[in-house]
């Protein structure tokens, strides 16, 4: 049996996942195919993901609380979120928790961006098998959140904070929930441009 290339497990698993995935990650063929080095297509993953969960956790927020959306945005924004923080952030929003397995699945993936990002070398095929984590990262954290709160941050979040009839508390109610999940650790009046 022939031995699969890196780049082809990428296409391969980008081809058998669903539309939404493969739209969110839907630059990553045309970056590979088209651009000498692989560590454009690397940082491209890692901020579809950061987007996701930043996208997640705003769509957690707001569909859970039906907090102020423009002060629930402020608040997702200002977090610090990482491989660690990430998952603490959704028990903090949801109440539930996701597996420590999704820090696993990223990990050598950030190991292979931060060693490109300090200016060491890492092979091609290096590159494409943390690619190909990212994309595995993404299904996982996927699967997770369908499983927990029904919906998937690596896709469209069309619907997703939208609850016909009821609607977003008010500014002063929303600080003080977004106070009590901790996520008010600024001046969110800071932020606002008038």
């Amino acid at each position: 049996m022939a031995r699969v290339s890196e780049r082809k497990k990428i296409d391969i698993f980008l081809g058998n996942q669903e539309k939404g995935l493969q739209d969110y990650f839907g630059l990553l063929p045309e970056l590979l195919d088209n651009i000498s080095s692989s560590e454009p297509a690397l940082a491209y993953c890692f901020q579809r993901i950061e987007m996701a969960q930043r996208n997640g956790l705003y769509a957690l927020l707001m569909r859970e609380y039906r907090t102020d959306s423009s002060l629930s945005w402020d608040a997702i924004d200002a977090i610090h979120i990482s491989r660690k923080s990430f998952p603490e952030h959704f028990q903090v929003i949801s109440g539930k928790q996701l597996p420590n397995k999704i820090r696993d699945i990223i990990a050598p993936a950030e190991a292979v961006r931060d060693a490109i990002m300090h200016g060491r070398y890492e092979a091609k095929a290096e590159v494409h098998r943390a690619i190909f984590k990212c994309l595995t990262y993404a299904e996982e954290v996927n699967k997770q959140f369908q499983k927990k709160v029904g919906f998937k941050p690596f896709g469209p979040l069309r619907g997703v904070t939208s609850r016909r009839g009821k609607p977003q508390l008010d500014e002063k109610i929303s600080k003080a929930v977004l106070s009590g999940l901790k996520l008010s650790l600024f001046d969110v009046e800071r932020k606002r441009v008038p």
